[in-house]
């Protein structure tokens, strides 16, 4: 249920999930005018929200200006009279329209861990005083979070109890999906369901027919009459191309036996964070994405980030603080998104 005659305080964390929400944007995606556009209606309608108005509307000249004040650099362009602004402002409308059903996952996701009782959502009405114009604003959206069965409860109770118990506790957030190919506004989503499978299982098998046949020579170099140094410089050669072998067919094996992997550093050039490749069930088939957990250190309120374990926690994916990323480590359960302390300092 959508309330449009909501009070100044629900509408507040609203507004402030939808900051939250577009920061993330700007930090996974780049900025784009669509999520320029969702900062500046979140900013405002914070600011109003806090000074006592429960339903703030705004008008298109007053959106540009504030898009202008955060995007500095097509400043010129969102606040130019003519018809260039305008058209700027109607395809970032239009376009953040059309992208918010998509971020209403991680909208309520935030709404909960903010134990707020409603997300934001968007509005237009017409304005009063020039009926040709329109008015934007934000509306807050009830959210009522599905009961646990039996069954669920035991098993994430069960879970939760695996971890250290005397760390605290910590909650990640599934971030937006980042678009990793410069100019292609697309984010990863590849379907290994069924037949397309087997391209998850290609490197595998050439890394491991490649493996055998390098240790064939090798033991057929061993036993010639060859000079020790032809030897040696065919066991160097053949041992570093199957150490790159390895390196490339290494994470498809995780992949495919843990479910996620670190994300590889070609695909994140463009991003300053740490994502990863997950596989997961959507609409009955198995698809891989590219996402980035997160959450807000308990001990510092530092940004932590999902990263490759290392020392005693190698070969698992911890919470990293970026304040304090060697003592303030925690679990991850990319499931149940959440963690404990593991090694960390007493605040």
């Amino acid at each position: 249920m959508t309330l449009e005659h909501h009070d100044s305080k629900a509408l507040s964390a609203s507004a402030e999930i939808a900051i939250e929400a577009a920061d993330g944007l700007v930090a996974s995606r780049g900025r784009d005018d669509w999520i320029t556009l969702m900062q500046a209606l979140s900013q405002l309608t914070k600011v109003h929200a806090d000074a006592g108005d429960p339903n703030p509307l705004f008008a298109a000249d007053t959106l540009r200006a504030k898009c202008a004040e955060l995007d500095s650099h097509g400043a010129i362009y969102w606040l130019s009279e003519e018809d260039t602004g305008r058209k700027k402002f109607s395809k970032a409308w239009e376009r953040l329209d059309a992208s918010f059903p998509g971020l209403e996952t991680n909208l309520q996701q935030r709404a909960a861990k903010h134990r707020s009782p409603g997300r934001p959502d968007l509005r237009t009405t017409i304005d009063g005083l020039d009926k040709r114009s329109k008015l934007y604003g934000l509306s807050v959206t009830t959210i009522c979070l599905p009961e646990q069965t039996a069954s669920s409860a035991s098993q994430s109770q069960v879970a939760w109890s695996a971890q250290p118990s005397d760390g605290p506790a910590i909650e990640y957030i599934e971030e937006m999906e980042v678009y990793p190919v410069p100019g292609i506004h697309r984010p990863i989503r590849i379907n290994v369901q069924g037949w397309r499978s087997i391209f998850m299982f290609v490197p595998l098998i050439v890394a491991w027919i490649a493996g055998s046949l390098g240790l064939w020579l090798l033991l057929q170099f061993w036993m010639s009459e060859l000079p020790f140094r032809v030897i040696f410089q065919w066991t160097v050669l053949i041992a570093i191309i199957s150490g790159m072998l390895a390196w490339v067919a290494w994470p498809f094996y995780r992949l495919i036996d843990q479910k996620i992997v670190m994300a590889p550093t070609i695909l994140q050039l463009n991003s300053r964070f740490y994502h990863q490749l997950v596989i997961r069930k959507e609409d009955e088939a198995r698809i891989v994405r590219m996402v980035r957990f997160t959450g807000t250190c308990p001990l510092c309120g530092g940004l932590v980030e999902i990263q490759e374990g290392k020392g005693p926690y190698r070969r698992r994916y911890v919470g990293a603080c970026d304040r304090n990323p060697v003592e303030h480590l925690f679990s991850f359960d990319r499931v149940l998104r959440c963690g404990r302390g593991l090694h960390t300092s007493s605040p």
